[in-house]
Parts: C-alpha cells; structure tokens; sequence
C-alpha cells in the first residue's frame, strides 16, 4: 500500500474505512487516532496524521490514468489513489486538501522493473474453496505448529485478526502437547448475521451452479 502524510489531523473515521466502489479497491486508517504518542513527536515535527492505504486491487484501470496500478509509476500511483479518496471523501466537504500534504511514501516491496511494477508481497486473496486446502493450527506432527492467515480458523479471509486467532489456536495446540497447567488463550467465535443467511444461501447456489455473484451482475 501508500501512506499519506499530512500536516493536519484527519477527521474520515474511527477505524477502517472501505471505498466500496474505488476502482482499485482501496481501504485506509488514520494512524494518529491510534498512537499514544502524537505525530508531531516524530520527524521534523509537522506531521500531524498519517493516512494508511491498502491498494487491493492492482489491474483494473484507474479513473485519473486509465492504467491499472501494476502499469502506472509510483508518482502516478499516488496522484490515482489521491483522485479516488478525493472523489469519495470531499463530495460534501474538503476532507483531503493538497496543501496538507507533507509527503507519502509507498510500499518498498513495489519496484518499477521495465514498464511495470513487480510486487514482492502481494495481498492474499482468499479464493472459494480454498479453506478446506489450508492447515490446521497443529496437526499431526507433534512439534510443528502453525499460526498465519493462511491457517484454518473460524475466520475465512486473510486478515490480522484470521492470524491472531491462528497464534492463539497454536499457542494452546502446544501447551496441551507440553502438558502445562497455564491458562489457555481464549479463542473466538465469527458471529454470522442471521440477516445476510438468505444471500449466503444463495451465493452459494449460484457458485454451485457456475453463476456470477449477484453484485457481479450486469446492471
């Protein structure tokens, strides 16, 4: 992904925000709702916030370039994410302001090689099915244990939460093989919305039938 540095505080959301409709599928954080220190402690002191962007889809085209991400220099990068931020945050008011940007950076592992981009850690996108194939936190080789986003958890997506809930599967997979008394970790359960069960089912059919999804239909 990018971050964006700004020499003012952001005011976009508490948490993780989705773009739901930005043609690279963008997601972001502000950092600074998130740190005990303040910003302006680090650096030259006028960095004010920190905005944190996953770039989860690299080749479908972009609105400002037409170019998929893979296709488009770093700068262009930046300019395309800022296009697609812009055109879902400041349609009511200004939110992002060009004059509070500090400076950005993007991800190290995306180096320009010939006329595209090579991505040394791309983002795990989990694909249907592909659950039953994944391993068990312990299995049956009694000193391997496991713990990572691609592990069977009650969590099918590869996230921070899917790992940590690996780690704590793990963790008591190995105090059970050693035998301790400590207390195990405790481990959580998805919670399902009885509401979205009727789409399930029929994401489900369609997928079994060889049918797009209905939000992938033609409009």
């Amino acid at each position: 992904g990018i971050q964006i540095y700004f020499r003012a505080p952001l005011h976009i959301s508490r948490g993780h925000t989705a773009y739901v409709d930005s043609p690279w599928s963008l997601t972001s954080i502000s950092q600074n709702q998130l740190w005990t220190d303040e910003l302006p402690s680090f650096g030259d002191g006028s960095v004010a916030d920190c905005l944190s962007i996953d770039i989860s889809d690299w080749n479908s085209p972009g609105m400002l370039y037409g170019k998929p991400a893979t296709e488009c220099t770093h700068e262009e990068i930046f300019r395309e994410v800022w296009a697609q931020l812009s055109s879902h945050l400041n349609d009511r008011e200004q939110l992002l302001r060009p004059a509070d940007v500090h400076s950005w950076f993007l991800d190290p592992g995306i180096t320009w090689q010939g006329s595209r981009n090579a991505n040394a850690d791309p983002l795990l996108i989990n694909t249907a099915g592909s659950w039953d194939a994944r391993p068990e936190p312990h299995g049956s080789i009694e000193n391997l244990f496991l713990a990572g986003d691609y592990v069977r958890t009650d969590i099918d997506l590869a996230t921070m939460e899917g790992a940590g809930e690996s780690a704590r599967a793990a963790v008591n997979a190995l105090l059970d093989v050693a035998g301790s008394p400590a207390p195990r970790c405790r481990v959580f359960r998805l919670r399902r919305t009885p509401e979205l069960e009727p789409l399930r089912v029929i994401d489900t059919d369609r997928y079994a039938r060889g049918l797009p999804n209905l939000f992938d239909e033609p409009a």
